[in-house]
């Protein structure tokens, strides 16, 4: 996906950075409204929110609050999502994944 954005060192890669932590911030003002809308989800009968017997409810809602970093300022949170980001970019599953990609392209 970096790659064809021009690579890290392009202006379209910052962009998208940019804009990516732009919309976290902006999902993070609104974790009031998510969350509450989660709590009256659960009684929806959605799966993962109430019918999975190894589902909590309220564990899943506190997972999603959490992952929302509320703690955190804005500029705390654009760095905590630009680390998720880096942390993704080195992550060796999606590389292998692309090798494999690669070897069934080329066979066809």
């Amino acid at each position: 996906m970096v790659d064809g954005m021009g690579g890290l060192d392009s202006s379209e890669y910052r962009q998208f950075c940019s804009l990516a932590c732009q919309a976290f911030n902006t999902l993070r003002k609104s974790a009031g409204l998510v969350l509450n809308l989660l709590h009256l989800m659960s009684d929806a009968g959605i799966e993962d929110l109430s019918n999975n017997p190894a589902a909590n409810t309220n564990g899943v809602i506190s997972s999603v609050e959490a992952r929302f970093k509320l703690e955190l300022t804005d500029e705390q949170a654009e760095r905590f999502f630009l680390g998720l980001i880096n942390d993704c970019l080195a992550a060796l599953a999606p590389r292998v994944m692309d090798v494999f990609h690669s070897i069934a392209v080329s066979r066809r």
